[in-house]
């Protein structure tokens, strides 16, 4: 027996190829050791995520499936909740989609980002993403084959930088993937900003994926602002959306994403041989949920702006922390240099010495060094205590 083949089989087979070099989310592994350190008997706090307060707009039982429903579903998603969300995107944001053949139901927006990706790229393609970014992209860019190649965006008001994305184009690039209102700095990018990109993507021959996951999260009065409303560019822009997000559905795993038909029919054929469908029962919730919206943005809106003016009103009193005011998502984005410590060092005291989990913000690239994430997603009360208890936990 060969040698080699004889080791492998001893030892029950090696684990090789892109797998393998798949780093897990640095998200969700804080998740992972909250739910450790509670099982122990541990009090956290958990400023890194959790449960959604407010609730969802609709109740989360279960809806009914009638027996003549009960068999795999249109992988395109069902037609009911495309034309509602079509419908949702020409009247909110001016953003004109066919239900038909233009929208494809996803199982979160993560399946919608990599599954284009993969429609997209030949191996060794190369995907500019703003840096810092949400830490999917690049796992999913190097699992389709591609290469990330990351921009920072300019200081200090992180801007969307058309210049520094100019330079980094070369000529294996295909897309350049953005994320507005934007994880996890909270910056709404400009009309300004997206017409000067949407020019760049046309002059160069690139395809634009934007990442829309936070579109009602925008606070003192701002819209949030589509690239999908720039016609020059309309047959080669990918929008992405999150019903966990704007629709406080995290468990359901429902997402969209909207682009042209060539390549919605590469999508939802990926889907039928991968997925077969989304579950017909998440996407009754999603529709009932978008029937909702109209008294429910509102409320979103106000509940979370409320929630980033107290807890920043706390962080804005220590001065070892520079915290300014996001203008979208319910993420704060703290710079905690003038402690001293790196992200990761910090996040680590703050869970181990304080009982507060907060994200390194080394996770989302190396312009994140030098600030942690800060989630807003739980009820107030208990956000105002986990940011006292952080101040408490602070160096220094």
């Amino acid at each position: 027996m060969d040698a080699r083949l004889d080791e492998r089989l001893a030892g029950g087979g090696r684990l090789l190829g892109r797998l393998s070099r798949l780093p897990p989310s640095g998200t969700l592994a804080v998740g992972e050791k909250v739910r450790a350190l509670r099982a122990s008997g541990r009090s956290i706090f958990n400023l890194s995520g959790g449960a959604p307060d407010p609730g969802p707009p609709v109740g989360l039982a279960l809806p009914a499936i009638a027996p003549g429903e009960n068999s795999l579903g249109d992988p395109w998603g069902e037609l009911t909740l495309r034309k509602s969300f079509a419908d949702r995107l020409a009247r909110r944001y001016n953003v004109v989609r066919g239900a038909d053949r233009e929208m494809v139901v996803t199982i979160g927006a993560k399946q919608g980002l990599y599954f284009a990706l993969l429609a997209l790229l030949e191996p060794g393609d190369e995907v500019i993403v703003i840096d810092p970014c949400w830490v999917t992209y690049a796992p999913s860019v190097e699992l389709a084959g591609g290469r990330t190649i990351p921009v920072p965006l300019a200081a200090p008001d992180n801007r969307l930088d058309t210049e520094a994305i100019a330079a980094a184009i070369t000529g294996r690039t295909r897309v350049v993937l953005i994320n507005t209102p934007h994880n996890p700095t909270g910056r709404v990018f400009s009309e300004a900003e997206l017409s000067a990109l949407a020019h760049l993507v046309k002059e160069r021959d690139l395809w634009l994926m934007c990442d829309e996951s936070f579109d009602l999260f925008v606070f003192d009065g701002r819209t949030h602002l589509s690239p999908g409303v720039f016609d020059a560019i309309r047959d080669r822009t990918i929008l992405l959306y999150s019903f966990s997000k704007a629709f406080a559905l995290p468990s359901y795993r429902i997402g969209m994403l909207a682009g042209p038909e060539p390549l919605c029919s590469l999508v939802a054929n990926c889907t039928q041989q991968l997925i077969s469908s989304v579950a017909l029962a998440a996407q009754k919730v999603a529709h009932a949920a978008l029937q909702k919206e109209t008294e429910w943005a509102p409320l979103l809106r106000r509940t979370y702006q409320d929630k980033r003016d107290a807890c920043l009103a706390l962080l804005k009193q220590d001065a070892r922390v520079d915290a300014r005011a996001p203008q979208g998502t319910f993420y704060l984005f703290p710079n905690i240099e003038r402690t001293g410590w790196s992200s990761e060092r910090l996040a680590t005291r703050l869970l181990d010495a304080a009982g507060v989990a907060v994200t390194s913000g080394a996770v989302f690239g190396s312009a994140g060094e030098g600030h942690i994430r800060l989630n807003l997603v739980g009820p107030l009360p208990a956000l105002l205590e986990g940011t006292k208890a952080l101040l408490r936990g602070l160096p220094g």
